[in-house]
């Protein structure tokens, strides 16, 4: 690429020719796209564009073209009905995890799979109702990814085989907060924030129709889904709600000191081997205010959405009894949770120890932050959700 900078023209060639493909579909993603590359070019300081963010961005776009192909292929997958259960909508590093994979553990709920968001679509001559080509790849890019970031293991569990958040999807439209968190583009971030994404939401759709689809010709029973990713409160929660107007939410709640600093760590340990622009103390500032914009914003829904549409989990409740906090919301979604779904609930616990894995060090000052700071930002937040006596 010229002067090693992003190039929209290039991006768009390499993508057909690696694909074999042509339509895109309706062009309206390349507002977003065009907004990310300048961003990426000017602000990033990836010390290899093209490597990094140029191939996320490439294989993004050749998913694009697979999607539009295989509606075109399997027109019947455009009848798939997405009926989601609930959207888990807390901030990072929340417990929402830990919520999203017991939830999705009963045999009535579903979630994505790591694999299948990593790649939707089949591979050339597997057969529909064999992912195994995918399965295994995705063991592959898990094992380099997990070099490439050697810190993410302590941060966030990443398994090929375990569920995965829809934000995966939604990098595939451009508006996706997975960019900011990788790159320093700030003026992406607050951008991305602020825009329309009911297109997102309505390709996040298409997308998942198109996983239904693969499932039921595997044989698979239709299930409820449990959507779970920050993305939602930090910028995609006016394209959830126009998609999904009756979708329940379950907002996690944890004091932010816990929090904002631990994001900041697994960004850093996204973008500090590729770009010479990171700046810690930048980091801690930019997700301060982008946290702040994004409660303040999920108030503003709260005061328009039903009572039945707000489920509220405070983390200590979550790590203390899983199991009741877990039945909690499953009734507030109008579903039983029978001895089975506990059983199921436990067994996911177990497989997800935490004693596992690397510990995950970090500290608020690393990234211009205290916990006094960050106190004093989100008083009005901890006052309502962790001080008052919640129902």
């Amino acid at each position: 690429m010229k002067d090693a900078a992003l190039s929209i023209d290039h991006l768009l060639k390499q993508a057909r020719e690696a694909s074999g493909l042509n339509d895109f579909g309706a062009d309206w993603f390349l507002g977003p796209l065009n907004r990310l590359v300048d961003e990426t070019n000017r602000d990033a300081g990836l010390i290899a564009p093209d490597a990094g963010a140029g191939q996320r961005i490439q294989g993004a776009l050749v998913d694009r073209l697979k999607l539009v192909q295989y509606f075109k292929d399997h027109p019947s997958a455009s009848a798939e009905v997405i009926e989601p259960a609930c959207a888990i909508v807390g901030l990072p590093r929340t417990g929402s995890t830990v919520m999203h994979r017991l939830l999705a553990s009963p045999a009535a709920l579903t979630s994505l799979w790591w694999w299948e968001a990593a790649f939707p679509f089949p591979m050339p001559g597997e057969e529909l109702d064999n992912p195994e080509p995918r399965i295994a790849a995705a063991h592959q890019m898990v094992d380099f990814l997990l070099t490439e970031w050697p810190d993410f293991e302590s941060i966030d569990p990443m398994e090929a085989e375990a569920v995965a958040e829809e934000v995966i999807l939604l990098d595939r439209t451009f508006l996706s907060t997975s960019y900011d968190s990788m790159m320093p583009i700030p003026g992406y971030g607050f951008w991305q924030a602020e825009q329309d994404h009911e297109p997102a939401y309505r390709d996040l759709l298409k997308f998942m129709q198109a996983i239904q689809h693969q499932r039921r010709i595997r044989g698979e029973q239709q299930r409820k889904w449990v959507f779970k990713t920050p993305h939602h409160l930090l910028g995609g929660m006016d394209g959830l709600l126009k998609v999904f107007p009756r979708i329940k939410l379950v907002m996690t709640h944890r004091d932010v000191a816990q929090v904002l600093p631990s994001y900041c760590s697994m960004c850093a340990s996204l973008s500090i081997g590729a770009s010479n622009k990171y700046d810690p103390l930048k980091q801690g500032e930019y997700w301060t205010q982008r946290f702040k914009q994004g409660l303040d914003r999920f108030e503003k829904y709260r005061a328009i959405l039903t009572e039945d549409q707000l489920i509220d989990v405070r983390y200590e409740d979550t790590v203390s009894d899983p199991i009741r906090t877990t039945r909690h919301v499953m009734k507030a979604i109008g579903l039983d949770c029978t001895a089975v779904d506990e059983q199921t609930m436990l067994d996911c616990i177990r497989s997800n120890d935490r004693e596992h894995r690397p510990k995950h060090k970090y500290t608020a000052e690393q990234f211009g932050l205290t916990s006094e700071s960050i106190a004093d930002d989100f008083r009005d937040y901890h006052r309502k959700y962790l001080t008052e006596k919640r129902g």
